[in-house]
């Protein structure tokens, strides 16, 4: 009967340490669990700023191609005005050449007439 007794206790024993055992698994269990969840909230969170980002820099890309075709028709159109101008100078200098050549006769016809 002790034989069996020792043995009951000896197995309660091991019953209460097992269930100890059990609990901190548990405990374990739940902490890793709680981790996990964090760790997947954290995940999400992550990807949505990841996907925000990808987003805006699309935006931005499409902004500087935007930009750069705007840069590319105000590039034209200076080239062109500044052809214009280019032109327009070319011309005020032929007329001025003009207008000092008819100035000169015309004061060499005045002198002529004057003397007459």
């Amino acid at each position: 009967m002790k034989a069996l007794q020792t043995e009951a206790d000896e197995a309660q024993t091991e019953v209460e340490k097992l269930t100890a055992k059990i609990q901190e698994l548990e405990q374990d269990n739940q902490s890793k669990d709680e981790e996990i969840a964090a760790l997947s909230t954290r995940h999400q969170e992550l990807e949505e700023q990841v996907e925000e980002t990808e987003k805006l820099v699309r935006e931005v890309k499409k902004l500087l191609n935007e930009d750069d075709i705007q840069a590319g028709h105000y590039e034209r159109r200076a080239q062109a005005l500044q052809a214009d101008s280019d032109k327009w100078e070319a011309k005020y200098n032929d007329m001025a050449a003009k207008h000092a050549e008819l100035q000169k006769n015309l004061d060499s016809l005045l002198s002529e007439m004057g003397e007459v």
